[in-house]
C-alpha cells in the first residue's frame, strides 16, 4: 500500500522543514518495500522527526484500513473513536499508598486513609498490598472523572463535522493513560532486591528512601523489573476494566508522558527509586536516563515487553539517539536491514 503519495508525505520534511507538528508517523511492518524501509531510514537520521509503530502488531486488531488519531492511538478510519482525558500519575499512587493517602508535598489527605507503611524498611509483599489498594481507588476516581468531563464535553462541544465522516453506529474507546511506570517499576525492584529505608517528617510522613544495595533497573532487558512493569500495566487496566464508561468506551490505556513528564515530576515527591522531588519523569513508556546501561537494544526490548492487550491505546518510547547509530557514513541500520544507499 506504499504509493508515490506515501514518498510525498515524508518529503515535506525536506520541503517544509521539522516541526513539532503534524505527527509524521510511518506503519512499520518487516513486509515494507526496501527502497521505502530506506527512505524512511534516511529521513529519520537527516530530520529526527519520523514516529514508528509496529504495522504487524495493529493490523490483525484494526485491518488494514486503520490510523492513527492523537499521539500513538490505532482506529479504523471512519469508524471508531475515542474518548480521551489526561494520565494517572503512578508514582504519586505508590506514594500515597506508603502514606496512607496522605500527598507527600502538600502534606494533605488527598487519598482515602488507609493504613499506611509502619516500620522503617519497606516489605515488598506489603508494599503491593497496600499499592494495589490504591490503584482500585485511583482507577474509580478516574473512570468517574472522565465520565463526567466526556458527558460535559458532548453537551456543550460535540464535534458534529467530525463525526459527520464516521459511520452512524460508531465504535467508541474510553482512553486513559499512565504516567511514571518505569518509576514505579524501579521502586518496586529496589524494594524487592535491595534495602530500602524509609526517612520520616516530623508528623511521621514518607517524605525520603535511602537505599543499601544495587538492583535491577527497568530498560535493560531483565525480566526481574521489567516482569514488575508488565504486571503493574496489567493490574491498572484490569482495574480501570471494571467500571462503567461514558456511552460504553471500551477502556484502553496508553503509556504516553510525552508532554506531561515534567509537570507529573515536579508534583511528585521523592520515590524509592532514587528520583529527586520536582525531577521529571521518564517520557512514556522509556527507561528512566541514564538507568538503561545494555545498550539500544536491550532498553527497546524491556519497552517491547509491555502487552499491546493491556496497552491498546498506545506505548510510546522517545528514542534519542545521534544520528551515527542509525548510519555511519553511507551505511543505514534499521532492524532487519544493512543497506549501502551508494546502490
Amino acid at each position: 500500500m506504499v504509493t508515490k503519495t506515501t514518498f510525498r508525505y515524508l518529503h515535506t520534511l525536506t520541503n517544509l522543514g521539522a516541526s513539532p507538528e503534524p505527527n509524521l508517523t510511518v506503519l512499520w511492518s518487516t513486509r515494507l518495500p526496501e527502497n521505502f524501509k530506506r527512505y524512511c531510514a534516511k529521513m529519520s537520521i537527516e530530520t529526527s522527526s519520523i514516529q514508528y509503530e509496529n504495522d504487524d502488531l495493529m493490523r490483525p486488531e484494526h485491518g488494514d484500513d486503520y490510523g492513527i488519531a492523537c499521539c500513538v492511538s490505532s482506529m479504523v478510519i471512519g469508524k471508531e473513536m475515542q474518548f480521551f482525558g489526561a494520565r494517572a500519575n503512578l508514582a504519586k499512587c505508590l506514594l500515597y499508598a506508603l502514606n496512607g493517602g496522605v500527598d507527600e508535598v502538600t502534606k494533605k489527605q488527598v487519598g482515602p486513609k488507609y493504613r499506611p507503611v509502619v516500620g522503617d524498611v519497606l516489605d515488598y509483599d506489603d508494599v503491593m498490598d497496600k499499592f494495589i489498594d490504591m490503584i482500585e481507588w485511583q482507577a474509580d476516581v478516574y473512570v468517574n472523572t472522565l465520565n463526567i468531563i466526556h458527558y460535559m464535553h458532548d453537551k456543550y462541544c460535540y464535534e458534529r463535522a467530525e463525526m459527520a465522516l464516521h459511520d452512524r453506529d460508531v465504535k467508541r474507546y474510553f482512553a486513559t493513560g499512565v504516567a511514571g511506570l518505569s518509576i514505579v517499576a524501579d521502586s518496586l525492584s529496589a524494594i524487592k532486591y535491595a534495602k530500602v529505608e524509609v526517612i520520616r517528617d516530623e508528623d511521621g510522613i514518607i517524605v525520603d528512601f535511602k537505599t543499601t544495595g544495587d538492583f535491577p533497573k527497568y530498560g535493560n532487558d531483565d525480566d526481574r523489573v521489567d516482569s514488575i512493569a508488565t504486571d503493574i500495566v496489567h493490574k491498572f487496566m484490569t482495574a480501570i476494566r471494571r467500571h462503567h464508561t461514558y456511552r460504553n468506551g471500551i477502556p484502553t490505556t496508553s503509556i504516553l508522558t510525552i508532554t506531561s513528564n515534567v509537570t507529573y515530576g515536579k508534583a511528585t515527591g521523592n520515590t524509592p527509586d532514587g528520583r529527586k522531588k520536582g525531577q521529571p519523569f521518564a517520557p512514556g513508556a522509556n527507561p528512566m536516563h541514564g538507568r538503561d546501561t545494555h545498550g539500544a537494544v536491550a532498553s527497546l526490548s524491556s519497552v517491547a515487553k509491555i502487552p499491546f492487550n493491556d496497552a491498546q491505546d498506545g506505548i510510546s518510547n522517545t528514542f534519542t539517539i545521534i544520528p551515527g547509530a542509525l548510519g555511519k557514513e553511507d551505511q543505514i541500520f534499521a532492524g532487519d536491514l544493512e543497506i549501502d544507499l551508494n546502490k
